[in-house]
């Protein structure tokens, strides 16, 4: 099944809860990633004890992002890391040794193929591969391209999302790839959830 993925930025709106709501219930996204970068460790975990009230009854799957000690302290299952993170994570027997013993689906970001086989290697239970399109979240950075998440796509045996400028009219190329689904941000909020697909 292919999936959407919606991944927060709080700062894009004036009622951050209200339209995580209305994403979860109206558009039901397969997951939500609970971005939030900005939060100290505190901060985060109240942010995600209220998210929590909106996912809890919905078949969407919250994914926490770096913060670790959250994730086990709430019994959250999904964590998704930068590559940089995932690194410094894997130096770590302690960390490595709760993945496998909390049985924990981790996620990881990557802009390279090298990157996506080290974090398969790794243990990654996923990749995230961007940007693929232009978006506005990387101004003046080149997008990578379909051929880049083709590659990524035919070189793992783990799930790969797409990421970077995804909305409705690319969406289908995304699928054609052979991505196992697409994450959006801000594209999410004027996404329809018929043309989803399966």
């Amino acid at each position: 099944m292919f999936e959407l993925i919606c991944v927060t930025n709080r700062h894009l709106s004036s009622d951050f809860l209200g339209d995580l709501s209305h994403i979860v219930s109206e558009k039901k996204p397969n997951a939500v990633i609970l971005r939030e970068k900005d939060l100290d460790e505190c901060e985060y975990e109240h942010l995600v004890l209220e998210v929590l009230k909106i996912t809890k009854n919905s078949s969407t799957r919250l994914i926490l992002h770096t913060h670790l000690d959250v994730a086990l302290s709430l019994g959250i299952k999904n964590l998704h890391l930068s590559f940089g993170e995932f690194l410094k994570f894997n130096e770590t027997k302690t960390k490595r040794d709760l993945v496998k013993n909390e049985n924990l689906t981790i996620g990881v970001s990557v802009h390279s193929l090298d990157e996506a086989i080290l974090a398969q290697n790794l243990g990654a239970s996923y990749v995230i591969a961007g940007h693929i399109f232009k978006t506005k979240s990387h101004e003046g950075a080149p997008p990578r391209g379909l051929e880049f998440l083709k590659e990524i796509c035919a070189n793992l045996n783990i799930k790969t999302y797409a990421i970077g400028g995804i909305n409705f009219k690319n969406l289908s190329l995304i699928k054609d790839v052979g991505a196992s689904g697409a994450c959006m941000m801000r594209e999410f909020l004027e996404f329809e959830p018929q043309t989803a697909g399966s």
